[in-house]
């Protein structure tokens, strides 16, 4: 398997589209990575100059706490390539999933004539 590091930094707008789930196998149990911590799953939506892409990223450990719309920062961003018989394709995982702080709204105006 190849393994293919991503610069975090070239993409722009990652946002999680999904909660953290934990990753299963075909039987239902979750899933642990070679430690013995478990996995997790989250979609994000990454755009890159001009294209939108739609991964699911996996992290080991504690679940990531984003929701859905959150913009995030993905540390440590590799995709790995794998093929079985004639299908192939790349897994993204990361260290770890972190939520950016937002910009916090701007407060609402008093009604008018409520001062």
């Amino acid at each position: 398997m190849r393994v293919i590091p991503v610069n975090e930094s070239l993409l722009t707008n990652v946002v999680a589209v999904s909660t953290a789930t934990p990753d299963v196998d075909l039987d239902g149990k979750p899933k642990a990575n070679r430690d013995g911590l478990p996995v997790h799953v989250v979609q994000v939506a990454v755009t890159y100059e001009d294209t939108a892409s739609l991964l699911k990223v996996k992290v080991a450990g504690e679940a990531p706490k984003v929701g859905v719309g959150m913009p995030v920062a993905l540390v440590g961003l590799i995709g790995t390539q794998w093929a079985m018989a004639d299908r192939h394709g790349i897994s993204w995982s990361v260290r770890e999933i972190r939520p950016l702080s937002a910009t916090a709204p701007p407060a609402a105006a008093p009604p008018a004539g409520k001062n």
